[in-house]
């Protein structure tokens, strides 16, 4: 059980929805800074619980250029039943993100996972990167990461990618809808059985509203093969669960 729970993939958080950027601090030259902060009452990654069905609190800032280069840094405590010895998971990430016409957005980029203080099977701490590239247009988005190193210090597993489609609705009246589906492709990986897993299905539906800036979200989150990874008493960290949140941008 010990080995399969060090294949957890921790990354930043799909399952909040922000609302729309405050007003970022302009700093000149083209540079502005913005940040975001949330409280989640379960920290889902992928479908998974990466907290052990426990709250998050949650922080990050972006350092965006005029030409669509950007940098940025996100942070979250997980639970160290996961990450022997660790319990909080940076974030760092950086790419271009712009119109590309047509009413088509790209987004390339790298993303940096690290673990401090985690002690990982192949030593040192647990540690990831992953490159993306997104398109979006309109309401729809769908984003391509791989991971070209072993999974998050996990040994034999190179090569593990991940396509990740989300829609996003504004109702109106500070109402949004977000809709969420996720294909994990693994390698080397075996379930809570013993059984080979060499990939899953992951979804999320939810509803937010925006009241003064503040928004409060509710989601159900889950993952076709719930039980890959248990939770420190057993339970599947893949079963279906709401996921409340409170997320502010500034």
């Amino acid at each position: 059980m010990k080995k399969t729970l060090l294949s957890l993939p921790l990354a930043i958080s799909a399952l909040t929805t922000f609302p729309a950027l405050a007003e970022p601090t302009d700093l000149g030259a083209g540079f502005a800074l913005s940040g975001n902060a949330a409280i989640v009452s379960d920290y889902r990654f992928r479908g998974y619980s990466q907290t052990d069905f426990r709250p998050a609190a949650q922080v990050g800032f972006d350092l965006t250029h005029s030409s669509g280069f950007y940098l940025g840094n996100w942070n979250s405590n997980v639970s160290n039943f996961v990450f022997t010895d660790g319990n909080l998971e940076m974030d760092f990430y950086g790419g271009w993100k712009g119109d590309i016409g047509n009413g088509w957005g790209l987004d390339v980029g790298a993303l940096h996972y690290y673990y401090p203080g985690s002690s990982s099977p192949k030593g040192g701490n647990y540690n990831n990167t992953d490159l993306y590239v997104g398109v979006s247009y309109g309401n729809y988005s769908l984003k391509y990461s791989y991971t070209p190193s072993d999974f998050f210090s996990t040994p034999d597993s190179k090569g593990t990618w991940y396509l990740d489609g989300t829609a996003n609705f504004d109702l109106g009246d500070g109402w949004g809808l977000v809709g969420h589906l996720g294909y994990q492709k693994l390698k080397n990986q075996v379930n809570m059985n013993g059984d080979s897993l060499g990939h899953y299905v992951d979804y999320k539906v939810g509803v937010t509203k925006d009241v003064k800036g503040w928004v409060f979200g509710l989601a159900a989150v889950g993952a076709s093969k719930d039980n890959w990874l248990p939770t420190k008493y057993g339970h599947p960290s893949g079963r279906l669960g709401a996921v409340f949140s409170v997320a502010r941008t500034f």
